[in-house]
């Protein structure tokens, strides 16, 4: 009866080791895609599908990932450094965001919180305009006459702002 015991604490203790270890992929894969911290810029396209089981830091804000996403984060932030130069030395980091187009057309993502703010309020002063963090609780229901403007911890808008 005592063998039983052990042999259960035993296979209790692998499983705790298995499942431990298994988060920790599962935490660098969803932070290999760029979804927990910052998002990737719309124009490099899809990151790689196909990626090694490494975990190292990525360039800039994109926190941890595989080896072949830190890759193809250098490759693409190269690229956009080269169209910078080619084009007068602005950078192409984001989406139009010239005063000629207005939101929602107008992508917000990169600005402050409080210029993003005003673009909406300019667009439809009717508008009740939230600026909260990315990580805040918030309700779930939708509501027309809302924008909620998520925010890093620096002030600077990481998703785009839309009604609901």
């Amino acid at each position: 009866m005592r063998l039983n015991n052990a042999v259960a604490k035993f296979v209790i203790v692998l499983a705790t080791i298995i499942v431990t270890s298994t988060a920790a992929f599962v935490e660098a894969d969803i932070h290999a895609e760029g979804t927990m911290n910052t998002p990737f810029p719309s124009h490099w396209g899809p990151p790689p599908r196909r990626q090694t089981r490494d975990y190292v830091p990525l360039p800039g804000p994109y926190g941890r990932g595989s080896s072949t996403l830190k890759k193809w984060i250098e490759e693409k932030m190269a690229e956009d450094a080269a169209a910078g130069e080619a084009h007068g030395g602005t950078e192409r980091r984001f989406a139009d965001t010239s005063s000629t187009t207005s939101w929602p057309d107008k992508i917000l993502t990169g600005m402050t919180g409080e210029d993003a703010q005003k673009e909406i309020k300019n667009a439809d002063s009717s508008l009740e305009v939230q600026i909260l963090p990315e990580d805040s609780m918030m309700t779930m229901d939708f509501r027309e006459d809302r924008v909620r403007i998520m925010v890093d911890a620096n002030g600077i808008v990481v998703d785009q702002p839309h009604k609901g």
